[in-house]
């Protein structure tokens, strides 16, 4: 296998390697009042995005049954 096809097949753990490498490079961009606003970023975008994308991965087959409930 080629370093480029592994490469692109690897992308996550590529991408993890890379954001590991820059945040040991320059730690003061990720500090709490930092350009990031980690207290902010964490808190709540972080959590409502990892939501989003769950619920985007729902299948409509799986929801469609819950718009016929009758409470």
């Amino acid at each position: 296998m080629r370093l480029a096809e592994r490469l692109r097949k690897d992308w996550f753990l590529v991408g993890i390697v890379v954001a590991i490498a820059a945040a040991k490079l320059r730690p003061s961009v990720g500090v709490n009042g930092g350009p990031l606003k980690p207290e902010i970023t964490v808190s709540y975008i972080a959590v409502a995005t990892i939501f989003f994308n769950s619920g985007l991965s729902l299948k409509t087959e799986v929801l469609s049954p819950m718009g016929h409930t009758k409470i």
